[in-house]
């Protein structure tokens, strides 16, 4: 199964067709395909995959001149790039298959043990797919969590599989190999785009060749970036340079610390089977970790809440569309911004950004999460930028009205809800949260969908001042309309208790909302409804 010529990445056409395609396939007509038609933590991991290649075929570019000409060159470039490394792109290879290393071992003193497990020295490769219930992983939406025969995955699937769980791997224990004599560690850290289950932002053209091709960066940006790396930040692909042992000192830096050879990791030591459905894992390199090493080059650089520190932008409760703003800010050399791949656009164009994650939770996989924006022409000046998260503040501070509103509204029809607060102590705010729950999660949602009056607005900055006045008014209203209606499904008025009750909080949510947006506050009749 060799990666270059035989398909195994899901791609879909213009048509809406899903077919499977080949490196090559995708280098050199890549603009039959419409984009990538796999999941979200598998689009950042063939992506990164992609852009190595294209950048390695290029040996650059170097700066933003010879970036206008790489998609001229790319074709051409990595269709001879790909031929030179061939065998490294094998994925049984005897001496050198794609992102593993042949000579890795069970440690002797586990034989005795291998030998009562159905797979003998091996894993189970369902262990690559986070989706599917091993280890830590739920079998929530995997309902052949317990088949009665061990799964089967043909090569295509096993070689994304494998490239993801490089990019992803939670760390947590693991188990022990040996290689070139020397045993890993039972340990195992985080793989490079997994702490803090931080958000990964790629520009989004028209064709997967196109979109390829805008998220390279140039060498200028990359030095810049990885200003403090003594042995050069470009570094040399993975598959180049493979380290001979864990004690490999320049290939395992070059790997670990430079730009080329992150983009696509050896986070695991592993060996795939030809004719089995197990694998030999194992702990493998070490990849050091924002703050202490420079950020991932799709990542975004926020400053944390008390404003004392950088900190990478992860997914969590917010919704992405909340965070835009600091999604889309250039970001300068050590400071804090979005993906360095914005630095190709004009701050006066228009583009399509999609942004995704994978959500862990220490050693656990959580959820995936993905969006694709369009960011206007204007919303990359800073006072644009200001206005957008001005409004999300403004309706993150609606929600908070409601959370009041509704624990009000409580307050007086449970007589032991204070005490319980009390009684709560450090887990309060939980507790409170799941009193919220009904009300914020409907409440976001609606208001997610209100997200287009909202980019109205922004699009009218810069125009007139009526234009600007009347699309916030038009957004503000709609906002509170949405935490209205959250406010009376989380609230019932079916007696006279809860009538008095459900007017204590309706006053609680209005506090101050008629200086905001002057809107009409709703008769009795229609609290009541």
């Amino acid at each position: 199964m060799n990666l270059v010529t035989e398909p195994w990445i899901p791609v879909v056409t213009p048509g809406g067709e899903r077919r499977l395609a080949s490196l090559l396939e995708v280098f050199t007509e890549g603009q039959q395909f419409s984009d990538l038609s796999v999941r979200s933590h598998e689009r950042i991991a063939l992506m990164r995959l992609l852009i190595c290649v294209a950048q390695a075929a290029l040996d650059g570019p170097e700066d933003i001149d010879s970036w206008d000409e790489a998609p001229k060159d790319l074709p051409g470039a990595a269709e001879h790039y790909l031929e030179k490394w061939r065998d490294s792109f094998d994925l049984f290879h005897s001496q050198k298959p794609f992102l593993q290393i042949a000579c890795i071992e069970k440690p002797a003193k586990n034989a005795k043990a291998d030998q009562d497990s159905d797979l003998g020295a091996l894993t189970s490769a369902s262990k690559l797919d986070f989706a599917l219930a091993t280890g830590n992983n739920t079998t929530l939406f995997d309902h052949g969590g317990f088949p009665t025969a061990a799964r089967t995955f043909p090569p295509a699937v096993l070689a994304l599989m494998l490239l993801t769980s490089q990019q992803f791997s939670p760390g947590g224990l693991i188990a022990k190999v040996r290689w070139d004599g020397k045993e890993t560690s039972k340990s195992s850290a985080h793989a490079p785009c997994t702490p803090s289950s931080m958000l990964h932002a790629y520009l989004r053209r028209k064709t997967l060749y196109d979109t390829i091709c805008v998220n390279l960066l140039t060498k200028e940006t990359v030095a810049q970036h990885f200003n403090h790396v003594s042995h050069g930040s470009w570094g040399k692909p993975i598959w180049e340079y493979v380290p001979a042992n864990l004690d490999d000192k320049p290939a395992v830096e070059n790997a670990t610390r430079t730009y080329l050879g992150r983009l696509v990791p050896l986070s695991r030591l592993l060996r795939l089977q030809a004719n089995s459905d197990g694998i030999l894992l194992g702990n493998g390199l070490v990849y050091p970790a924002f703050p202490e090493f420079p950020a991932e080059a799709a990542a975004t650089i926020v400053i944390s809440r008390n404003n004392e520190e950088r900190q990478l932008l992860g997914a969590g409760a917010k919704a992405i569309w909340r965070e835009l703003s600091a999604l889309i800010a250039s970001r300068k050399q050590g400071q804090t911004g979005g993906a360095l791949t914005l630095s190709n656009i004009p701050d006066n164009v228009p583009f399509d950004l999609w942004v995704g994650a994978l959500l862990t939770n220490k050693a656990s996989i959580l959820d995936t999460v993905e969006s694709v924006f369009h960011v206007p022409a204007n919303m990359r000046t800073d006072n644009v930028r200001t206005a957008y998260d001005a409004e999300i503040r403004w309706a993150e501070s609606v929600a908070s009205k409601l959370s009041w509103a509704v624990e009000t509204y409580r307050e007086q029809i449970d007589g032991g809800w204070e005490a319980r607060i009390k009684m709560a102590g450090p887990n309060k705010n939980q507790l409170r949260g799941q009193l919220h729950a009904t009300a914020t999660r409907h409440y976001w949602t609606a208001v997610e969908k209100l997200r287009p009056s909202l980019m109205d607005h922004v699009a009218a900055i810069g125009t007139t001042a009526e234009a600007v006045e009347q699309t916030r008014r038009v957004w503000r209203k709609a906002v509170h309309g949405a935490a209205r209606e959250a406010y009376k499904l989380a609230c019932g008025q079916e007696t006279p208790r809860q009538m008095r009750a459900f007017a204590l909080g309706w006053d609680k949510l209005f506090a101050q909302s008629k200086r905001e947006t002057e809107p009409e506050e709703p008769e009795a009749e229609e609290m009541e409804e």
